[in-house]
């Protein structure tokens, strides 16, 4: 037990010394939080109204029944357009379509199979975007043609609202408002598994640099097994997970409201955010150990560390969230033990999950550290054997 004192406190004595390790573990995931939280609170909708922004070119001789279809649009809420000519360049990062109304529009209502409005996107929008604003465009005039048709039958607004176009039929699901990720969910829970597991740099160029000057080695002629010796490293790192937790849930809670993006809620069930954060430790530093055992030397170690969890974070929905993704790279994602880990800590944190609800991600995760785990174990021991 002295032995293991004695090389916990080298531990912990070398790793607040290496500061770059600390800024690596602390402050660049920190910083991915607080810039992803941000730049994707759109993406998500959090809390924000939906406005697609576009270009608006109107006929240039106007009659009642195009003035009449473009204050429905107006109304809508849905579109943010500007007045331009059919020229105005599209850009996703500015405004990504045109909508153009055409001059014989009030014509065209009377024409089976004529066209009235037309749209256009910019060149490097998606698929679904696309459907996306070709979809709330058929909704205003949809709205606009019901209100025209009921005027025509001799009723009012409300006839049209209430019998024709029905509003209020389709209601919110009761218990599910609230169960998809807001940015700050998402890139909290993310990018601290991210942390968690790229302990594996720092704790693994430690352990090849003691292996290479024969620390470890000396340690052992001291009576201190190889066990104690490799626990007292994974210790401190253990710590470090946690205060990462604390450290992001800090962030998101109190950081990012001040910054103008939506507060990360604590209002969750602590033993299974706990036990979520336990999970993804172990998980994270069997890896770790992992590759502190297979590599030789320190840049294999920082390459392949660094690879794999960038790899891994591309796949498991850290980086990409996976419901953009499509339905072969979801496939994938779900191999990934940070997905794993990813829908624990949103489980938690969107839908106040209690230890019940993540058990068996868990127990995926911890089953997975051990397999690591005790291969790890076997090439430590084979290493020791040989050298």
């Amino acid at each position: 037990m002295t032995a293991f004192i004695a090389a916990l406190r080298k531990e912990l004595r070398l790793l607040l010394r290496d500061w770059h390790a600390l800024l690596l573990l602390f402050l660049m995931p920190s910083a991915f939080v607080i810039i992803m939280s941000l730049a994707l609170a759109d993406s998500f909708g959090d809390g924000q109204q939906l406005q697609l922004k576009g270009y608006l070119v109107s006929p240039d001789t106007s009659s009642a029944a195009s003035d009449d279809f473009l204050a429905t649009l107006r109304t809508s809420g849905l579109f943010d357009l500007e007045s331009a000519t059919l020229s105005a360049p599209l850009r996703l990062s500015g405004r990504s379509f045109v909508l153009r109304v055409h001059d014989d529009f009030a014509t065209s209502l009377d024409t089976p199979g004529a066209s009235g409005l037309s749209l256009g996107f910019a060149a490097e929008m998606g698929a679904r975007e696309r459907e996306l604003i070709r979809a709330a465009v058929q909704q205003a005039f949809a709205r606009y043609y019901t209100h025209l048709i009921a005027y025509e039958l001799g009723y009012d607004d409300d006839y049209a609202r209430e019998e024709l176009l029905r509003e209020g039929f389709i209601s919110d699901l009761p218990g599910t408002s609230a169960d998809s990720p807001n940015a700050v969910q998402q890139n909290v829970s993310g990018w601290l598994i991210f942390a968690m597991f790229i302990i594996a740099i720092p704790l693994s160029t430690t352990v090849i640099q003691e292996r290479s000057e024969r620390t470890l080695m000396r340690l052992q002629t001291l009576g201190a097994s190889l066990t104690s010796i490799y626990l007292a490293k994974l210790l401190p790192y253990g710590i470090v997970n946690v205060l990462q937790l604390m450290l992001m849930l800090a962030l998101g809670a109190w950081l990012l409201p001040l910054l103008g993006a939506r507060g990360l809620s604590l209002q969750v069930n602590l033993p299974a955010l706990l036990l979520m954060g336990l999970a993804t430790s172990f998980a994270a530093l069997c890896m770790a150990s992992l590759v502190a055992t297979a590599a030789r030397t320190v840049e294999q170690a920082t390459v392949f560390s660094g690879g794999l969890n960038i790899l891994l974070a591309a796949i498991s929905g850290i980086m990409i969230p996976t419901f953009i993704m499509p339905p072969a790279m979801q496939t994938i994602a779900a191999l990934s033990p940070m997905n794993w880990a990813l829908e624990g800590f949103l489980e938690v944190l969107v839908r106040q999950g209690a230890p019940g609800d993540i058990a068996h991600t868990c127990f995926r995760l911890f089953l997975f550290g051990l397999l690591i785990g005790t291969l790890a174990a076997f090439l430590l021991k084979r290493n020791n054997h040989h050298g």
